[in-house]
């Protein structure tokens, strides 16, 4: 008996996907690969890629492949489950073998090709055997991708039968098998290359940063700071996640870890299960946005738009910073509302024994940032550097130290963690070839303005829209690499600054995490605190209101991206916040005191109006917040005495 099967959440990615248990010689195999895949990354990334760039991604791919189909099953409910292995076996073999053949045998496919002579019948059959696989693989993971693909083969080959602009002359069956399997313009090209590198470098660095003790030090910093006041298990939640998140670069991968200490927290203080989900779930996707590290997204976006990944980093500092302060306020106002309190003294770590005693474990990331922003390292070897960084910082005090053992457990982790979004990354592939080789990305543009009346608003909003359905169930990334493709050029098209424009589809990527039918980091946070998880995904949708709101304002308002006198993005950056503010009153029907419909009315609209850049909008905002806080000061007020008399008597 080699396994047996359970349902099990994955620790870094966005999926939750059956998983099976390995016992005996197949567990040793798997263990071996999964470690011999991290160290080859690790060794690519202080050394260089491996010989050609197909042949790197090959080497990935071939063990990401074999991984995947022995892991997740083909059939998730079986009473037939060692037949089914036995076939899952047979796939991972002939993919490997099948990916293998790249490996060793493309100089002689790229001097074919070179020399204008036709693949060979074996090419053929290996190109044809290596697209199933790829297909079979993302349907496992993700069936709206897996038809997103097979729709992109359709596109690609009956072109000519497609209508209007979305007509192109078509692609030879031949023609086709070899950009797809044998050159960077099909699977081996942008995402399988982003998956080969540093994305596997990233979701490395956080198993390494995890196994460090570095989640518990945030957790017990954070509550050091907030937890003594109103709602302070909550905020500590909100800080907790936003550290860790910004260096996971995986939202669900967030809740999970920090969310199995935080939710159970803030339940025991009084929250209620699907609002402790909900602010879990809002944290946790807030992690992306987070500068200096942001993910692995932002240096995807970097290698896209050639603007460097500080010049993203710093644009990313106001959003990230007014999406937190509308999360702060909205715990507020729900703790203020709920009657809750802080956790008293004895309950809390205190400050100075924990950072005295952990600051050390903070040290890999200070290094990924000085190597990234400072010294010019490229991603790659920052976060080898910070993964080894992990292994030493551990030796500065006595304690839980690295060992062999805790090293080669950190590489198989991360492996497996990683298989899902590489097997998503290689699907991509084909689905950017639909875009570019038919030339799709360049009439996109011009199908987008023609169905939206060459009005950018509604250009933003179909972006939005696409961004969030595309986002569900599929990592950040992915989605993103999608965006960036088709509707980031739309929107530069009319006029917006490329780092704007690709900025407003990666934050809608994150978000889309939240937004119900299938919000998966609100689904995951409401499995964690035992709430309904569609009740969670509304109220997580709720809070975050204000975010879904601020990527329009800096597209008409670039100061919100540092762009402009300081002076101005001072300004912006202050009434956006008190705007922000404002709009989580408005959504917890409570400011000051509990607030009447006209009084929410009057907060969002003052939120709206404030988050929108320019002085006579500003100025207007603030005026009708000044009207609520007076009505509600009265109201209080007048509370406050009729609770005085009654006692009295």
């Amino acid at each position: 008996m080699f396994f047996k099967k359970r349902k099990q959440q994955i620790d870094i990615g966005e999926v939750e996907l059956h998983k099976r248990v390995l016992v005996g010689n197949v567990k040793k195999l798997i263990t071996v690969l999964a470690i011999g895949l991290s160290l080859f990354q690790l060794g690519t990334a202080v050394f260089g890629i491996y010989e050609t760039a197909v042949v790197h991604r090959a080497v990935h791919l071939a063990v990401v492949l074999f991984l995947f189909f022995i892991i997740y099953p083909g059939k998730k409910k079986t009473t037939h489950e060692k037949l089914w292995f036995r076939i899952d076996m047979l796939i991972a073999t002939a993919s490997l073998i099948v990916v293998g053949y790249v490996v060793f045998f493309y100089d002689n496919i790229a001097e074919r090709i070179g020399n204008l002579e036709p693949l060979t019948q074996i090419d053929l059959i290996i190109g044809l055997l290596m697209i199933i696989f790829v297909l079979e693989a993302t349907r496992r993971s993700n069936k709206v991708f897996f038809v997103m693909m097979l729709f992109a083969i359709v596109y690609m080959i009956w072109g000519p039968y497609f209508p209007g602009m979305f007509a192109h002359p078509g692609i030879s069956a031949e023609r086709l098998l070899y950009l797809l399997a044998y050159s960077t313009e099909g699977i081996f090209g942008t995402g399988l290359s982003v998956s080969s590198t540093y994305l596997y470098l990233f979701i490395l660095f956080g198993i390494f940063l995890g196994k460090t003790g570095v989640t518990d030090f945030f957790m017990e910093f954070a509550l050091s700071i907030v937890g003594k006041f109103k709602g302070g298990s909550a905020k500590a939640c909100i800080i907790g996640s936003s550290l860790m998140g910004m260096v996971t670069g995986s939202s669900i991968g967030n809740a999970v870890a920090v969310g199995a200490f935080t939710i159970p927290l803030m339940k025991k203080t009084g929250f209620k299960s699907h609002v402790a989900g909900a602010v879990e779930a809002i944290s946790s996707c807030g992690g992306q946005m987070m500068p200096p590290v942001m993910g692995a997204a932002a240096f995807i976006m970097a290698e896209m738009t050639g603007i460097p990944y500080g010049k993203i980093a710093l644009a990313a500092v106001i959003p990230a910073a007014i999406y937190y302060i509308n999360i702060f306020s909205v715990v507020h106002f729900e703790a203020s509302k709920s009657g809750l309190q802080g956790m008293t003294k004895d309950e809390l770590p205190k400050f100075k024994e924990v950072v005295l005693s952990s600051w050390h474990l903070t040290i890999p990331i200070f290094v990924l940032v000085y190597l990234l922003m400072f010294a010019g390292f490229t991603a790659t070897k920052a976060g080898a550097a910070a993964i080894f960084s992990c292994i030493i910082v551990t030796y500065i005090r006595k304690g839980k130290r690295f060992n062999f053992k805790d090293f080669l457990e950190a590489c198989e982790k991360g492996a497996y963690s990683a298989v899902e979004i590489a097997v998503l990354c290689a699907g991509i592939g084909i689905i950017i070839s639909s875009i570019t080789l038919t030339g799709l990305g360049m009439r996109f543009s011009t199908i987008a303005m023609a169905l939206t009346g060459q009005q950018l608003i509604p250009i933003l909003i179909m972006a939005m829209v696409a961004s969030i359905i595309l986002g569900m169930g599929m990592p950040t990334p992915v989605v993103y690499l999608l965006m960036a493709m088709f509707a980031a050029p739309a929107i530069v098209k009319m006029g917006v600054p490329m780092l704007s424009a690709h900025l407003f589809v990666f934050y809608y990527a994150i978000l889309s995490g939240l937004t119900p039918p299938v919000c998966m980091v609100s689904i995951v946070s409401a499995g964690i605190a035992q709430a309904n998880w569609l009740q969670t995904g509304i109220t997580s949708t709720r809070f975050a209101l204000a975010a879904f709101i601020i990527p329009f304002m800096w597209i008409f308002g670039p100061e919100l991206l540092m762009e402009g006198a300081p002076l101005d993005i001072a300004s912006s950056f202050i009434f956006a916040c008190i705007g922000s503010i404002s709009i989580a009153a408005c959504v917890q029907g409570w400011f000051i005191t509990k607030a009447n419909i006209f009084e929410r009315i009057m907060l969002f609209a003052a939120g709206m109006l404030m988050v929108y850049s320019g002085l006579l909008s500003d100025m207007t905002g603030l005026l009708l917040l000044i009207v609520v806080l007076i009505s509600q000061y009265r109201k209080r007020t007048k509370t406050s005495e009729v609770y005085k008399v009654e006692v009295d008597m």
